[in-house]
């Protein structure tokens, strides 16, 4: 089963019901390039030599960015789709509306519930064992008035955005 590292940090935004309660974030072990993870998929008995796999995983990132600029959706199997949304100020009227209306433009992925990767978030708490930064670093994490935290420390992160 694998393991997924959780972080405790303290809500501490003002004016919210959740001000100071304790939460859980993902901690992230590593960031895999893309040359590591051809070779991963590589070392799992796939007939495909490493540079194969970069070559085709190079391919489908131009092609997959050329197709959502298109217009269009990008089903990758059964992990999920791709595509494009918009963020727009609003207009008055649709006369007033134009495509200076749109302010930014967000690549985004919807992940397939249906079939066998199961994405939604029940199914994966499931499929994984949770086990805390702080167990694994045989530290408490105690709350107080910390407004950092990090890996360094022993102490949640808070978090304040004033």
């Amino acid at each position: 089963m694998a393991k997924l590292i959780t972080r405790m940090y303290q809500n501490m935004v003002n004016n919210e019901k959740t001000q100071g309660k304790f939460y859980g974030r993902v901690v992230h072990t590593e960031t895999m390039s893309t040359d590591e993870f051809a070779r991963h998929i590589s070392e799992h008995g796939s007939p495909f030599t490493r540079s194969v796999i970069i070559g085709v995983l190079a391919a489908a990132c131009d092609c997959l960015v050329e197709l959502v600029k298109d217009s269009k959706k990008v089903r990758l199997g059964d992990l999920g789709t791709f595509y494009l949304s918009a963020e727009s100020t609003g207009a008055d009227s649709a006369e007033d509306y134009s495509a200076d209306n749109v302010k930014k433009v967000h690549l985004r992925f919807l992940p397939n519930l249906k079939r066998s990767y199961a994405l939604d978030s029940v199914t994966l708490r499931k499929q994984v064992s949770l086990g805390s930064l702080e167990s694994l670093m045989g530290t408490k994490a105690t709350g107080g008035d910390n407004t950092g935290g990090g890996a360094d420390s022993d102490e949640p992160i808070v978090e304040n955005p004033d």
